[in-house]
């Protein structure tokens, strides 16, 4: 979904874009590094965070599109 983060392998760099955005919002050298700052990413923006695998298929899905006490939000 648009505005979701997405963690993903390119050319040889890990990156984090935002869904319906062509550029990445920031590189990473190692996946671990990059799944921190997309999991940062999608928790201050209050959205989905999707990371795929090398070969792009999704590994996992994480969805923090709840308040900060655990109460879904109202829909968009």
């Amino acid at each position: 979904m648009d505005g979701d983060v997405e963690t993903l392998y390119e050319n040889q760099l890990w990156k984090n874009r935002i869904v319906g955005h062509q550029r990445a919002a920031n590189t990473a050298k190692s996946r671990a590094e990059a799944v921190k700052t997309g999991r940062h990413m999608a928790k201050a923006r209050r959205t989905v965070h999707i990371v795929r695998s090398e070969d792009g298929t999704v590994a996992s899905r994480d969805d923090y599109r709840t308040s900060r006490r655990g109460v879904p939000l109202p829909p968009e």
